[in-house]
């Protein structure tokens, strides 16, 4: 029997239905709307970036419209925390039971302690044990001044880290310690992970899984949330490796939770791909959503590329002159399409979401997107809606603002704006 072929648009769609991405929000936001969009992304990566709203928040109201935050605080940073903060697609959120397959394959080895003296990483290791058993969970600079712990070192990307630092990531990454959540400042606050995790997060009596069972157990998660995938999407989702997903990949195939199919990309070309059990094509996708650049829907930059037949760059981390597409540029969904590029800042002080750069991402006249007109007009309204929930009074275009969409999202605001009582 021939591998079935699915189109570029019927895997838009069916990877916007597993995202809960495909149907307008709910009216009103319950728990159980919040916990439902949880279950299915198995993944939110935390980023410390605050130009619009911390990274994780975005993801969820992406979906869900305006929703209490504390909703959300309150599962990884209360008892019982059925998520916590681990090493997935970058720093994240995860579910609890997926910390110990994510210890066993995840390993963040730039940022550990492999080059200070063994004997003293191992003294330093024992005072923050002997600290953090009997006090308050802590932030790295309140550790630092209860353990002996010396200079600091200049380490990756240029940070100054402190050798108490540097042993509390390894402690992290080793499954000793965890975040019981994080302050105002976005600093973590550690405890002992037997303090403060519900039994699922912590191995079990046999110890940790071998890195088979943790990928079977990460791929199966990463594969309903993604509805239709490659195998390097599939191994993206939790950053691990692709030969372990390979594996992984073989034993669903087995029990039926994965049927290979040929994914036909924007181009035109075919890939290898696996579409979930539990996946749906739904025949039409009526979204309209900003997606922040960590996004579970975006974060793979290539499958933006094969889905949707767009490029997409954060430029946070790329020189003023080389930007494209601003410095903090969202994506905007339109039914099944990423129609538009938005450059957003909050300034908070003046009251106001900045537009700083909006751009079409038309291909062409006869892709089946919406006129850029009727984009400027959604966009807007989504960008108000936006402003509410973050707090801020009103919406405006900054000054010289770059883009092709600016004549017509300018225009949209001032209907907008009019409309207003």
């Amino acid at each position: 029997m021939s591998t079935p072929l699915i189109t570029a648009s019927q895997a838009r769609r069916t990877s916007l239905a597993a995202q809960h991405l495909h149907l307008p929000r709910p009216e009103r936001t319950t728990g159980r709307h919040l916990g439902r969009i949880l279950d299915r992304l198995q993944v939110v990566q935390i980023d410390s970036v605050n130009v619009l709203a911390r990274a994780h928040l975005m993801p969820l109201y992406s979906r869900l419209g305006p929703y209490p935050v504390e909703a959300l605080t309150r599962r990884w940073q209360r008892s019982p925390r059925t998520w916590t903060e681990y090493w997935a697609h970058e720093a994240s959120l995860v579910p609890s039971p997926l910390r110990p397959a994510l210890i066993t394959l995840q390993r963040r080895e730039w940022m550990r302690a492999h080059r200070m003296e063994e004997s003293r990483r191992e003294e330093i290791a024992a005072q923050v044990i002997e600290v953090l058993r009997s006090s308050r969970p802590l932030t790295a600079r309140q550790l630092e001044s209860k353990v002996q712990s010396g200079a600091r070192s200049t380490g990756h990307w240029g940070w100054n880290w402190s050798d108490v630092k540097r042993v509390l990531e390894d402690l992290f990454v080793d499954g000793v310690v965890t975040s019981a959540g994080r302050t105002a400042q976005f600093e973590r606050r550690y405890a002992l992970a037997e303090r403060v995790l519900v039994p699922d997060a912590l191995p079990g009596p046999a110890g940790l899984p071998s890195a088979e069972e943790a990928a079977l157990q990460l791929v199966r998660a990463a594969a309903p949330a993604l509805g239709v995938a490659t195998l390097a999407s599939l191994a993206d989702y939790y950053r691990i490796r692709q030969d372990q997903v390979r594996g992984a990949v073989g034993i669903l195939e087995g029990t039926g939770e994965l049927e290979p199919v040929r994914l036909q990309t924007w181009s035109g070309t075919e890939r290898p791909a696996w579409r979930h059990a539990a996946a749906r094509t739904p025949r039409t996708v009526t979204a309209r959503a900003l997606l922040n650049p960590f996004d579970p829907q975006v974060f793979h930059r290539p499958r933006v590329e094969e889905l949707f037949g767009v490029r997409y760059r954060i430029g946070i981390y790329t020189p003023a002159a080389q930007r494209t597409r601003g410095y903090y540029p969202l994506l905007f969904l339109l039914g099944e399409h990423l129609v538009a590029q938005v450059d957003l800042a909050a300034e908070r002080a003046a009251g106001r979401l900045s537009v700083r750069g909006v751009w079409s991402e038309q291909t062409g006249p006869d892709d089946g997107r919406s006129p850029l007109r009727e984009i400027s007009r959604e966009l807007v309204e989504e960008l108000a809606q936006l402003a509410g929930w973050l707090g801020l009074g009103e919406v405006v275009m900054a000054p010289e603002a770059p883009g092709d969409l600016v004549p017509e999202v300018t225009r949209a605001l001032r209907e907008l704006s009019g409309n207003r009582p």
